[in-house]
C-alpha cells in the first residue's frame, strides 16, 4: 500500500511497509499522522530531501493477506477471512480526527454478508471501538455503511450504502469532540452522512488498527473483507469538506472508470426488459407525479397555467401541490385560516385550489393536494404546541390539534374534486418531552416516562414502550382521515412521504409505520424519499416485499442536487434515466420526481423526448379496480 501526501502536486512516497510522517503540516491545521506504504521501491527520483521526516518506525503485520501488483501498483489483498495490523507510533484520539482508505470490493453482487474495513479499541476502561464497515449490529444493521466512533457513547453514524463491487471507491470518516461534535462519511471525496452530537471524550487509541477484520472491536463476529485496500491515510484533525474533496482528487484510482463506477447501477437498471400496462383502448397506464413545494402556484392564475403548461409538457399526469406547509391554508378552509401570501387572492373571491382542479383536469392532470400534517409554519396556533415540543412540531399527541388537522383535510375533501391526498410530515418529528406529554405517556403505557426516555436508543421494552406511544399517536391521524375521507370520496387516492424500512429494520422513534398502514388499507400510496444521485434501491426492494401489494410503493427521486452551498438542477439525461429505470425495475409502480421549483427546461425536454414520450394515464390502486368489478 502506498500513499500520496495532500498537496497541490502530490509527492508519492514509496517504502517498505509503513513509514510514519510526524508533525507534517497541513494547511497550518491538520497534522499528518500516517501514510502506509507496501512496496519496496527505496530509490524513486521523486522522494525529495523534505521528506526525510520520513521513518520506517511503524509495522504492517500480514495476517494472510499480501501485497499484490494492482494496476501497477502495490495493494493489500485481503480474502475475507485474512487481515493486516498497524500500529502506528502515535495513535488517534476521540477528540478528532481523518482516517481515508481506499477499497476495491470482489465479493460476489448481492452479497449480504457484513464486510468491516478496519477497527480499533479505544484506552477507555470500557471496551469501547471504532469501527468502519459495510454491515453491523446485524440484523437490523446488515444493509447499512457503518462509522461507529466509540460504541461506548453511542457514537455513530450511518446509511443504507453499498460498496461498488469491482471499482475502487475512497471511504473517509472525520470526527470532532464539542457542543456541536460530530461524525462523517465520505465516498470519493462527498458526504454522504454526518451525524450531529454533543460529546467531549478523550481516549486514546489501545492496539493495532486492524484492516479487513472486526477483531478491533469488542463484537467481533468474524466480518472479514474480500478485496483490495490501499492509501490509507491518517490525520489527527478533522479535514474539513473540501480538505477531503481534495485528498480524494489526489489520490483517485482509474479516473477513466469513475463515472462508469458512480453510474453502474443505473446502467445496469437500464439494461433490464421494458414492462408497460395498458387499458383495453391500448392506452399506456403509468403514475407520473410531481411534488411542488411553494406557492406560487396559488398565487395567480397566470402562476397556475404557467405551471401546469410545463408540467403537461414534460409529461406528468399526477401534480402533487403543497396546500398547507403549517402556517396556513392556500386556499378558503372553513376551518384553518389562509396563509399570507394567498390571503388576498382568497378575500377578492378568487378560489386557488378550486381554479387548479378545474383546469388541471381539463389538461388530463390529477391533482393531490399536499398537507405537512405535524410541521409547524409559524406561531399561528400556540394552542397546539408547548414547551417540550419536538422542535418545529405540532404537538401530535394533543387530542386538540389531531382533531383540527384531520377536519382541515375533511374539509378539502368534501368540497373539492379532488383526486387524492398526500401526506407528509406524518410523524412526531421526535420524542416529546412536555408535561402533557409526559402524563399522556405515563397514563398510557404504565411507565415512567424519564426512565423509558433515558434507555430510548437501547433496543429493549423501554424503546418498544416508547414506539408503541408515537405509533398508537400517528396511525389515529392515519386512521380517523382515512375512513372519514373514503365515506365522502370512495374513489380517493391516499399516500404519504415516508422513508419506509423493512419489517427487519427497527424504525426511528416518529410513529410513521407506512408499511402496516398499506398494508392494512390505510393508505394506497407510499411515495418513498431518496432524493440522492444513488438512491438506496436494496432498501426499497426489502420494502417491496414487505407489502402485500408492490405497486404501493413509489420511489420520489430528486431532480435537483447540492453543489457546496447551490441547489442546482440535474442534468436532463440524468433525469431521464432515472424515470426509465423506475419503469424498468419497479413497473407496477409509477415515478416522481421533486421538487417542481427544479424542473428545467432541459429535464421537460429530455422526459417529453423519452421515457414520457407516449401519453399516459396515472394508476388506480388495486382496491378501485376490485370495486369497479
Amino acid at each position: 500500500m502506498k500513499y500520496r501526501f495532500l498537496l497541490p502536486k502530490p509527492i508519492p512516497l514509496f517504502f517498505l511497509l509503513v513509514p510514519l510522517i510526524m508533525a507534517m503540516g497541513h494547511n497550518n491545521k491538520s497534522q499528518l499522522l500516517e501514510k502506509a506504504s507496501a512496496t519496496e521501491d527505496f530509490s524513486r527520483a521523486d522522494h525529495r530531501p523534505e521528506d526525510e521526516l520520513t521513518v520506517r518506525k511503524g509495522d504492517l503485520i500480514l495476517r494472510g493477506s499480501f501485497i499484490e501488483e494492482q494496476e501497477t501498483e502495490g495493494s493489500l489483498k485481503l480474502d475475507g477471512t485474512s487481515w493486516a495490523e498497524y500500529k502506528p507510533l502515535k495513535g488517534l484520539t476521540t477528540e478528532g480526527g481523518t482516517i481515508s482508505i481506499w477499497v476495491k470490493p470482489v465479493w460476489r453482487e448481492g452479497d449480504k454478508k457484513s464486510h468491516t474495513i478496519f477497527s480499533f479499541k479505544w484506552k477507555d476502561g470500557n471496551n469501547g471501538y471504532l469501527a468502519l464497515s459495510q454491515g453491523w449490529w446485524e440484523p437490523a444493521g446488515a444493509d447499512r455503511l457503518y462509522f461507529i466512533l466509540n460504541n461506548q457513547e453511542h457514537l455513530h453514524c450511518s446509511l443504507p450504502y453499498k460498496l461498488t463491487v469491482g471499482f475502487w471507491s475512497n471511504v473517509t470518516v472525520t470526527w470532532s469532540k464539542g457542543a456541536n461534535g460530530f461524525c462523517r462519511i465520505y465516498i470519493d471525496g462527498k458526504k454522504i452522512v454526518e451525524k450531529s452530537e454533543n460529546f467531549f471524550s478523550s481516549h486514546l487509541q489501545n492496539g493495532p488498527l486492524f484492516l479487513g477484520s472486526d477483531q478491533g472491536s469488542t463484537d467481533s463476529r468474524n466480518r472479514g473483507f474480500e478485496g483490495y485496500m490501499d492509501d490509507l491515510t491518517i490525520f489527527n484533525t478533522c479535514l474539513n469538506d473540501l480538505e477531503v474533496a481534495e485528498l480524494y482528487r489526489n489520490q483517485v484510482k482509474q479516473p477513466d472508470l469513475v463515472e462508469e463506477k458512480k453510474y453502474k447501477w443505473l446502467n445496469d437498471g437500464l439494461e433490464l426488459p421494458l414492462k408497460q400496462e395498458r387499458a383495453e383502448n391500448g392506452t399506456l397506464i403509468e403514475t407520473r407525479a410531481i411534488f411542488d413545494e411553494d406557492v406560487s402556484w396559488a398565487t395567480s392564475r397566470f402562476e397556475t397555467d404557467r405551471i401546469l403548461s410545463r408540467i403537461k409538457r414534460a409529461g406528468f399526469n399526477v401534480y402533487v401541490p403543497c396546500v398547507w406547509h403549517g402556517k396556513g391554508t392556500y386556499f378558503p378552509s372553513t376551518i384553518a385560516k389562509p396563509d399570507s401570501r394567498v390571503k388576498r387572492r382568497i378575500e377578492s373571491g378568487d378560489d386557488p385550489l378550486a381554479y387548479l382542479i378545474e383546469k388541471a383536469h381539463s389538461m388530463g392532470i390529477e391533482v393531490h393536494p399536499w398537507f405537512t400534517v405535524a410541521k409547524k409554519g409559524n406561531d399561528l396556533y400556540p394552542q397546539f404546541y408547548d414547551s417540550g415540543t419536538p422542535e418545529g412540531a405540532y404537538n401530535i399527541h394533543k387530542i386538540e390539534f389531531r382533531k383540527f388537522i384531520v377536519d382541515v383535510m375533511i374539509d378539502t375533501v368534501s368540497r373539492y374534486d379532488i383526486d387524492g391526498i398526500n401526506l407528509d410530515y406524518i410523524r412526531t418529528m421526535g420524542i416529546c418531552t412536555s408535561s402533557f406529554c409526559r402524563e399522556d405517556y405515563e397514563e398510557n403505557l404504565k411507565h415512567n416516562f424519564w426512565a423509558d426516555y433515558a434507555l430510548k436508543d437501547v433496543k429493549g421494552a423501554a424503546r418498544d414502550r416508547l414506539q408503541r406511544w408515537q405509533d398508537m399517536t400517528v396511525r389515529q391521524v392515519v386512521e380517523d382521515f382515512s375512513r372519514k375521507a373514503k365515506k365522502i370520496k370512495s374513489d380517493l387516492i391516499i399516500s404519504v412521504d415516508g422513508h419506509p424500512q423493512p419489517k427487519s429494520k427497527i424504525r426511528p422513534l416518529e410513529g410513521r409505520d407506512e408499511i402496516k398502514w398499506a398494508n392494512n388499507g390505510l393508505i394506497d400510496i407510499i411515495f418513498a424519499m431518496d432524493y440522492r444521485e444513488r438512491p438506496d434501491i436494496e432498501t426499497i426492494d426489502l420494502v417491496r416485499e414487505d407489502l402485500n401489494d408492490k405497486s404501493k410503493l413509489i420511489v420520489l427521486f430528486g431532480n435537483y442536487e447540492k453543489n457546496e452551498k447551490l441547489v442546482v438542477a440535474r442534468s436532463g439525461s440524468l433525469v431521464a434515466n432515472f424515470t426509465e429505470f423506475a419503469k424498468r425495475k419497479w413497473p407496477e409502480s409509477g415515478v416522481a420526481f421533486y421538487l417542481y421549483g427544479r424542473l428545467s427546461e432541459e429535464q421537460i425536454q429530455a422526459l417529453q423526448k423519452g421515457p414520457f414520450s407516449e401519453f399516459s394515464i396515472p394508476k388506480k390502486p388495486e382496491r378501485l379496480k376490485r370495486a369497479n368489478n
